[in-house]
């Protein structure tokens, strides 16, 4: 057994991160079954959500989009699939690597393995520059098969057992046409026991519909579940839907509090964000609550939830 998957080890350019806010309302007791032995008292109901695109390239940054408005699941995909538009046709365009400076250019010159895979370089597997296709800039010598790897991914068509081979025809060029999208991670805490029946409940299929003169064509959506309620993940197009709390198994207060052992100078996004040095979150929250009222406090509250 033998790990190949060496382009995961390195960070995606772009990923969002995303959090609802709910709230409890009554259910009327005449609609539910009087047989059932189980009365639903309340139900949560999406009151807005916030969603935070992540990428180290300063140009392409953007303020956290908090939405409370009317029908805000609706608004939510509409803004998750805007956010994946712009962030594929950034992607698309392939910038050409920048002169190498000096330093770069001996680090290049005495590479005698690949940076990424660790191989030695070979006639039939030589050394190439690999640089950012979005900022140009030069990263490291690598393989050839290594430099092709690490471009950013496109989405691919799930092939099912028994699926015969497509024919180039204007229906299905409109079918593949979502594959000019580039796989874009939307990340929840706690996605899997909460956010996710949410996103899957107000699902439509008009999210993922694509229209070319006549021809209509839907992106495809596939579920990894854990049962029928819970999803450990799930792809709807070119939207990878992941949950942070798989990977850091914990609630936001501890990591938090982790965290600032090391330092305020890790809370980058929350100090440009809240625009103060404090990470003080109840003190922040009190002094805008009897400044400015709840409708910030709630803006701040979503904000604050995805740069911590």
């Amino acid at each position: 057994m033998q790990f190949r998957a060496r382009g995961k080890q390195h960070p995606i350019l772009f990923y969002l991160i995303c959090d609802f806010e709910s709230f409890l309302v009554p259910v009327d007791s005449e609609e539910q079954d009087e047989e059932c032995s189980m009365r639903q008292i309340d139900e949560h109901q999406v009151s807005g959500f916030c969603c935070y695109r992540v990428t180290e390239l300063e140009q392409y940054q953007k303020p956290p989009f908090v939405y409370s408005g009317q029908d805000p699941m609706s608004a939510f995909y509409e803004h998750v699939m805007a956010e994946s538009r712009a962030i594929s046709d950034i992607l698309t365009y392939q910038q050409p690597i920048r002169v190498l400076t000096p330093q770069q250019e001996a680090d290049y010159r005495n590479a005698s393995t690949c940076a990424n895979c660790g191989e030695p370089f070979t006639p039939q597997n030589s050394k190439v520059r690999h640089h950012c296709h979005v900022s140009g800039t030069f990263l490291f010598a690598a393989c050839n098969n290594c430099n092709l790897q690490l471009k950013p991914k496109r989405c691919k068509r799930t092939t099912r057992p028994g699926d015969k081979r497509r024919h180039s025809t204007t229906c299905e060029q409109v079918a593949e046409k979502y594959e000019e999208n580039y796989f874009l991670p939307v990340i929840f805490h706690n996605l899997k026991c909460y956010d996710a029946h949410f996103v899957i409940k107000h699902f439509e299929r008009k999210y993922v519909e694509r229209r070319q003169s006549d021809n209509i064509s839907f992106d495809d959506v596939s579920v990894i579940p854990l049962n029928s309620e819970k999803y450990l993940q799930f792809q709807i197009g070119n939207l990878r839907f992941m949950d942070s709390f798989q990977f850091l198994s914990t609630s936001l207060e501890q990591l938090v509090a982790l965290l600032l052992k090391g330092g305020k100078s890790n809370f980058v996004h929350t100090v440009v964000v809240v625009r103060s040095k404090a990470i003080n979150h109840l003190h922040l929250a009190m002094v805008l609550m009897s400044t400015v009222g709840l409708s910030s406090l709630f803006s701040f509250i979503l904000k604050t939830h995805m740069v911590l």
